[in-house]
């Protein structure tokens, strides 16, 4: 869950917040931010999840841009 390349405090603060939002719709998940720009990856059960992490992610104080690479296990 750490970037070990987040050179910034407030990058790992806000990576920190955002797994907690998202931890509910997530399993296997990493979060990566840089400058407000954040990367969501991992696996959700189903689309509802998916847009539910988004969701919960983009409320994020400090939140500027998403990149969602979230999975979706099932499709049915």
């Amino acid at each position: 869950m750490d970037n070990p390349y987040a050179s910034d405090p407030k990058d790992v603060e806000l990576e920190a917040v955002i797994a907690r939002e998202i931890r509910p719709f997530c399993s296997n998940l990493h979060v990566s931010a840089r400058g407000g720009h954040v990367i969501l990856s991992g696996l959700v059960e189903d689309y509802e999840d998916k847009r539910s992490a988004m969701s919960a992610a983009q409320h994020v104080a400090g939140v500027h841009d998403i990149t969602n690479n979230l999975r979706v296990a099932r499709t049915s």
